[in-house]
C-alpha cells in the first residue's frame, strides 16, 4: 500500500509540472493565467510534501489502532523556555483479539501529558526487560466507565491520551476507571497469542 501511495504522489507531481510546462511554452493565455498556474502548482507541491510525510518513516499523529503491540517508544520532554510542547512518540504493531500481528510496524506521534508519559515509561521498562506489552486505544466519544476494556483488577493501566484518567466507585468496591474524548490508552502484559485447535485443523484437511 504504500508503495502505490507513494507511486500515485511521484505521478500527480510529473503531471502538474508537464501540465505547467506546456502551459507556459505554448499556450497563448494571458500572463495571470499562466501565474496563477505556477502559483496552484507550487501549492500542490506543498500539499503533497505533508501528505507524504505520513508514508516515509515520519510519526503520524492519526487515530491509534485500537489494539497493539508495542515495540518501543520515546518520550520527548517540553522545553518550556524555547516554548516547545512535549511529545510522545510509539512504535507499535496492529493486532487482532488473538494477538496475531495484523499489519507492518508504524511510528505515532501523540500530545505529552505527565500521566502519559509516566505509563509510557513503565511499559518501556517492561518491554526492555524481555516483556511484551499489550496497548489498547479506546475513542469513547463520551465519558463512560471502561471497566470491560480495561479493569483494574487485572492490572491494567489507563491514562488520557490528552488527559490523565481518574477512578470512580465501582461495584466492586476497588473503582473503575473512566475516559472521555479523544480516548483512553492502555497498557497491560501482553496475553499469549492463540492458535487455532489443532483438532479443527485436522479435520478440516
Amino acid at each position: 500500500m504504500t508503495t502505490l501511495v507513494i507511486s500515485a504522489a511521484v505521478a500527480l507531481f510529473l503531471l502538474l509540472a508537464l501540465l505547467l510546462v506546456s502551459l507556459n511554452l505554448f499556450s497563448l493565455w494571458k500572463w495571470w493565467v499562466k501565474a496563477a498556474a505556477i502559483v496552484v502548482t507550487l501549492g500542490s507541491v506543498v500539499v503533497l510534501y505533508f501528505a507524504m510525510t505520513n508514508v516515509v518513516g515520519w510519526a503520524t499523529t492519526d487515530q491509534l489502532p485500537a489494539r497493539f503491540s508495542l515495540l518501543h517508544t520515546r518520550i520527548v520532554e517540553p522545553d518550556k523556555l524555547r516554548g516547545l510542547a512535549g511529545r510522545i512518540y510509539l512504535w507499535v504493531e496492529q493486532v487482532d483479539d488473538k494477538q496475531v500481528v495484523i499489519s507492518p510496524p508504524r511510528a505515532y506521534e501523540v500530545p505529552y501529558e505527565v500521566e502519559t508519559a509516566s505509563e509510557v515509561a513503565t511499559a518501556q521498562q517492561q518491554i526492555e526487560g524481555g516483556g511484551k506489552v499489550l496497548g489498547q486505544f479506546a475513542a469513547t466519544g463520551s465519558e463512560a466507565p471502561t471497566k470491560d476494556i480495561n479493569p483494574t483488577e487485572k492490572g491494567e493501566v489507563v491514562v488520557h491520551a490528552e488527559g490523565a484518567g481518574r477512578r470512580e466507585g465501582g461495584p466492586s468496591g476497588e473503582g473503575i476507571e473512566t475516559v472521555g474524548d479523544p480516548g483512553a490508552l492502555t497498557f497491560s502484559e501482553m496475553p499469549p497469542v492463540e492458535l487455532p485447535n489443532k483438532a479443527v485443523i485436522q479435520v478440516g484437511q
